[in-house]
């Protein structure tokens, strides 16, 4: 089951992924690395906004829909909930036009506009991934994704710039929610309807875990505002352009598998028990690796086509620098929100997060301010590795002490880790090769090493499912 969803999702993701790259290499043209670098404090702003005023509620509406099977007076509370902190943040967020120099209030606005629109958006997917429906989950995924490029392309040719593309953005986000914002919630607001006690519920799950997301983009999005404070807007720019491709390639592939897999999680929690839930949480991990891993090795010898062809000219210089970098952050990042933290959900012990989380933040702030100084860009996308590191092992501790060992498959982690290896030796003799005919010859000589390798020594279990789908296709 959990392949069969993570192939749809897969399916619903991935166009939307290349229309992501595609978006990239098109906006890294259309606009110069300060402008871009604009965007990317502006886009920064709005994931803070996200994660502090949002995200316990969007993250609680995942985790308790189950329960309430789309009862009306759950899904009223929940949007008067998301109405009354969409106010709170326009009240709170304003004066953050006095902190940034560069920006207008124009951009401000902007940020706070698609803040609100992220969230509302996350979550009318949050409610499809509980109804356990791909198809529609894809459906918006590449709708927004399409008209975000194609706004913000002609917004930006007709002379906008970054505010062009951030335009574009929110409108894709409101044509796309029209249609699922009245279908599933309904046109009007019913005061009558709010469930104290659903709130409550949502509070003690979800605050503490907004809290830990919260740190969780403190360490993805502060070293956007250190590198515009210390070097400046435009190698901003270039580094968050690289840190957007790059994230694209390997964390979209692990937010894919995640997509399928927490929902399964939860309700075998729900409905089997914990002995049941965790043997769920090795197959996820293991799907995890297996599709991550040689994702990030792949990357790494890759770099100099992956950014000739993805990138504007002024931006490749430093991007090989940090692409790599950057890649095994992403890495660390999905398996530490992605695997890691899963245990924490389903036991409902999302506080027990916020301490590692908040050292390894702090750790981000830190060596970014000490390593910029010395090493650029590279140092910053160091601390982030730093940060995901230390935010991985102390979990791991916390987890141990206080609920349980992290179900890891070892035995399958050796044999994934060996077939990327092997796959990334016989990537090296062509890593210097560039153009688009070479990196299909490079990918698609990836693939062949790695699938002969995972075949040959039968990692989680891939002949017999292999076997199983060609005696369907035999049948039929």
């Amino acid at each position: 089951m959990l392949a069969r969803h993570a192939f749809a999702y897969l399916l619903s993701h991935g166009i939307p992924a290349l229309v992501g790259f595609a978006a990239i290499a098109v906006y890294t043209r259309l606009l110069t690395d300060v402008e871009y670098g604009r965007y990317a404090l502006v886009f920064a702003i709005a994931a803070m906004i996200n994660a502090v005023v949002f995200e316990w509620l969007k993250v609680s509406l995942l985790r308790y829909y189950p329960q309430y099977q789309g009862e009306r007076s759950f899904l009223d509370t929940v949007k008067l909930c998301f109405l009354a902190l969409a106010f709170f943040s326009a009240v709170a967020v304003l004066p953050l036009y006095f902190l940034f120099e560069g920006l207008g209030w124009i951009h401000i606005v902007l940020a706070l506009v698609l803040s609100c629109c992220q969230s509302w958006y996350q979550m009318n997917l949050n409610l499809l991934r509980s109804e356990f429906n791909p198809k529609l989950y894809g459906y918006l995924s590449f709708l927004r994704s399409v008209l975000a490029l194609a706004f913000g392309v002609v917004l930006i040719v007709a002379g906008f710039d970054e505010l062009g593309l951030l335009w574009g953005l929110i409108i894709a986000f409101v044509v796309t929610l029209a249609w699922p914002t009245y279908k599933k919630w309904g046109a009007g607001i019913r005061p009558s309807s709010y469930d104290p006690s659903i709130v409550k519920g949502f509070a003690g799950y979800g605050v503490p875990l907004a809290l830990t997301l919260l740190l969780g983009v403190v360490i993805h999005n502060s070293d956007r505002f250190i590198i515009s404070a210390m070097l400046g807007v435009g190698p901003n720019g270039t580094y968050s352009a690289t840190y957007d491709l790059t994230e694209q390639t390997i964390f979209t592939l692990m937010l894919v598998i995640n997509l399928a897999a927490f929902p399964l999680a939860v309700r075998t929690m729900e409905q089997k028990g914990e002995k049941e839930a965790l043997v769920q949480v090795r197959e996820n991990t293991g799907l995890l690796l297996l599709i991550a891993l040689p994702a990030m090795v792949g990357l790494l010898v890759l770099t100099p086509n992956v950014v000739d062809l993805m990138l504007g000219e002024g931006f490749r210089e430093e991007a090989l620098l940090i692409m790599p970098i950057i890649a095994i952050g992403a890495f660390l990042k999905g398996m530490k929100l992605y695997a890691v933290d899963i245990i924490f959900h389903l036991h409902k012990r999302t506080s027990i997060q916020v301490i590692p989380v908040l050292l390894a933040a702090v750790l981000n702030v830190v060596f970014t301010i000490l390593l910029i100084p010395d090493f650029g860009l590279r140092g910053a996308a160091v601390a982030t590795v730093i940060a995901y590191v230390v935010a991985i092992g102390l979990s791991l501790v916390f987890m141990n002490l206080s609920i349980r060992e992290f179900p890891f498959p070892g035995k399958d982690f050796v044999k994934i880790l060996c077939a990327s290896l092997v796959m990334g030796a016989a990537l090296w003799f062509m890593r210097e090769q560039t153009g688009i005919i070479w990196l299909v010859v490079q990918v698609s000589t990836g693939l062949l090493f790695y699938a002969v390798f995972i075949l040959a020594f039968d990692v989680l279990g891939v002949r017999a499912l292999v076997k199983k789908r060609m005696g369907i296709r035999k049948r039929g």
